[in-house]
């Protein structure tokens, strides 16, 4: 027992043909450098764990007005997309970022590839666009 009473937790599940399989599941926030809190907040209405354990720490009373459940239905959905390259070289265009962009849905991209970097194919996370 670890004794954590408030902050983040990550979990990780594939749900392979055979069953659901558990990957992860830890004290920590979500990774990816913090890209998915604009989903979090549409989903949940306004925060995600990243300002709730802020707040378990520092505002009691804030953190004392968070739902134990996020809402059900979610108020909205989302997605984080990686990219995967299926091949190795030199990035000629990027056609791809604009019909990405103009989606009705789309908020946000972070990526370092552009017209010109150098990519590997893409065979675990750390190699994914």
């Amino acid at each position: 027992v670890l004794g954590v009473e408030n902050g983040p937790s990550h979990a990780e599940v594939i749900l392979a043909p055979a069953g659901p399989c558990l990957v992860e599941m830890n004290v920590r926030a979500h990774g990816g450098d913090g890209n998915w809190r604009s989903l979090a907040r549409g989903l949940t209405g306004g925060y995600s764990q990243v300002e709730v354990t802020v707040d378990s720490y520092l505002d009691r009373k804030q953190f004392s007005i968070v739902p134990n459940l996020p809402p059900a239905p979610f108020l909205a959905s989302g997605q984080e997309v990686i990219l995967v390259s299926f091949s190795r070289g030199r990035v000629a265009a990027t056609p791809g970022y604009d019909v990405i962009r103009s989606l009705k849905s789309f908020v946000y991209m972070e990526t370092g590839i552009r017209v010109g970097s150098w990519v590997e194919r893409t065979v675990d996370l750390l190699t994914g666009i």
